[in-house]
């Protein structure tokens, strides 16, 4: 009895607990397209009030699109280390015709909705649609006022 016991505790002791869950931290496609927007509303005038709803729903598009057209990581980490909209250029390369303009139409469809909930006009150039001048997001002809920068609220 005693011998059943202790083979009892041998194995009882001797199973490992499951590790802890890791912490989940943002996608590559949520830190690229926090930067992207982040590169947009930098270039807002100083005092300026930014665009909140505007440039949430813009993060989310840009999310969406990565997540469902699959961009590379490449694409995704050369989007995360801009810094000013103008480092978006080489990262457009990246992506292929169909996710840029997948991105462009989506961002183009986005600014037609009702005001309160149309994008930040800068980003409307996140992507350029095939044959024509890839990421130029803030570009003048991407904003209605031909600005390249979102109109606050």
């Amino acid at each position: 009895m005693r011998r059943s016991w202790i083979l009892v505790i041998a194995i009882a002791c001797g199973t490992p607990a499951p590790p802890p869950a890791a912490p989940r931290g943002p996608t590559g496609c949520e830190r690229a397209s926090d930067s992207m927007v982040l590169a947009m509303l930098a270039r807002l005038p100083a005092g300026a009030t930014p665009p909140t709803e505007e440039a949430d729903a813009l993060r989310n598009l840009i999310r969406e699109r990565c997540e469902r057209d699959g961009w590379s990581a490449e694409a995704t980490q050369c989007l995360i280390a801009m810094k000013q909209l103008e480092d978006a250029a080489p990262c457009a390369k990246l992506l292929t015709d169909e996710q840029q303009a997948a991105l462009v139409r989506d961002q183009e469809a986005q600014l037609a909705a009702p005001p309160a909930r149309a994008a930040a006009p800068a980003a409307s150039g996140a992507a350029a649609p095939p044959g024509s001048d890839p990421v130029a997001p803030g570009s003048a002809a991407s904003s209605p006022d031909g600005s390249g920068t979102p109109s606050p609220k």
